[in-house]
């Protein structure tokens, strides 16, 4: 009798050992709530992000796609934010557009190129006016001061489901069936689904997948967002910013106006900050040929490149995006002006062209396609985030020739408005420059 009671003793012993921890990872409550407290450590992280859309045939067309950059981190003046920028098609037959987006909790930003201006407004501004990558960013939650908290106050009900692989990540599946809405009120947007499923990394509780299902009878939808390649580390307050010219108008409806004076003189409130468009060139002349800053980076053969290595010859830096379309056609354009000139040049004044690739979710990819093109140039991809800062490249693709006295004498994008207006504008005007810089 005391065998057996010394063994049942041992048995609760055990049980009570291991019941609590085996309990809490079997919580899917639990699991979100280490993911939500893993957000808020977090110091930010980059990585790939795609929108899909799977359903029945009838509205499968009708679903969107997108391929982007994601960044999430802090921001001084924005606080918690996540940066977008990539393509969208609205839907299968759509043009991809190009979008530039930041989201935070108080405010919305993002480039209208059309219109030259940088827009900033609240959360609540119409769906009409916001861009519709804002509408698809099923992720926006993870910036939230309580992440994951909308999801569980809405929940019917919340499950545990098996373990899945999601871009190479042991995930757990937490499967959220969403309570119906008010009696009289009506849900639309993103927020009309039913379900959801959010995939939470095992290693680092951080999310990799949310599914937003909406399951209406003959209508069925799931929009799948999903994240690659993450990197998780500090991120600068460039990476959670919009890029534009610095010719473009900022229209702020988020600050308060300024009260009126008391001069007769009108006064444009703070929202709207004039600029005044260039007549010429996008680019303010360089009278005085500035020196270049104490740049660094390297390539993708591992060689540094500075300023101090480069004096004594001509350098060309091509600031591009393989995700901008207006890179992909200025692209193969500098390939054959470093190769001209590679053939060109005398050995004592050399051209070295090199394409800078910024803001690559899939850097492999880049160095695939300049390697099949066999492109000319040399290639550096995602160097230090402040390489850009150094020369104020504001926009993509952007062409610096720096002289063999480490001199700025050429800087130019594109632009709508004035010259270069074409790739191949850019392209001759570089030329130009580079052609001066060689010639004695």
């Amino acid at each position: 009798m005391s065998k057996l009671l010394t063994i049942l003793i041992a048995a609760v012993l055990l049980f009570s050992q291991t019941a609590s921890p085996a309990f809490a990872q079997d919580d899917p409550r639990q699991i979100l709530q280490d993911s939500a407290t893993a957000l808020q450590s977090t110091p930010g992280f980059s990585a790939k992000v795609t929108l899909s859309g799977d359903g029945s045939q009838m509205i499968l067309a009708t679903l969107p796609s997108m391929t982007a950059r994601f960044t999430l981190g802090n921001h001084p003046e924005y606080g918690n934010a996540i940066h977008l920028i990539g393509e969208l098609r609205a839907q299968t037959t759509a043009p991809p557009e190009t979008f530039d987006i930041v989201y935070t909790k108080d405010k919305l930003i993002w480039a209208d190129h059309p219109k030259q201006t940088i827009n900033h407004r609240l959360p609540s501004v119409s769906v009409r006016i916001k861009p519709a990558p804002f509408k698809y960013l099923l992720l926006a939650e993870l910036i939230s001061d309580a992440p994951y908290q909308t999801e569980l106050d809405n929940a019917q009900s919340i499950e545990l489901q098996p373990q899945q692989s999601i871009a190479g990540e042991n995930c757990n599946v937490i499967y959220i069936t969403r309570s119906k809405a008010a009696s009289g009120s009506k849900r639309s947007g993103v927020g009309a689904h039913t379900m959801e499923r959010w995939f939470i990394s095992v290693d680092d509780n951080l999310p990799r997948r949310v599914e937003q299902i909406t399951d209406a009878g003959m209508i069925k939808a799931t929009l799948i967002m999903e994240l690659s390649g993450l990197s998780v580390g500090q991120q600068s307050d460039a990476d959670l910013e919009v890029f534009a010219p610095e010719s473009y108008k900022v229209s702020d409806t988020t600050r308060p106006r300024t009260p009126p004076t008391t001069t007769n003189k009108p006064t444009l409130p703070d929202q709207d900050q004039p600029f005044t468009k260039p007549t010429q060139s996008n680019t303010p002349a360089l009278p005085t040929n500035p020196l270049a800053p104490n740049y660094s980076f390297t390539d993708t053969a591992s060689t540094t490149i500075s300023r101090d290595t480069q004096a004594g010859r001509v350098t060309v830096l091509y600031f591009f995006g393989s995700w901008s379309i207006p890179s992909k056609q200025t692209t193969p354009l500098l390939s054959t002006l470093a190769r001209d000139f590679n053939t060109q040049t005398a050995p004592d004044a050399q051209v070295d062209t090199f394409a800078i690739a910024l803001r690559e979710s899939d850097p492999d990819a880049a160095e695939e396609d300049h390697t099949d093109n066999a492109y000319a140039h040399r290639l550096a991809i995602n160097p230090d985030s402040n390489l850009p800062a150094l020369f104020k490249v504001r926009v993509y693709p952007t062409i610096i020739v720096i002289d063999d006295n480490n001199r700025i004498i050429f800087k130019q994008h594109l632009t709508k408005d004035s010259d270069p207006k074409t790739p191949e504008q850019l392209i001759d005007n570089a030329k130009s420059a580079i052609t001066k810089a060689i010639v004695p």
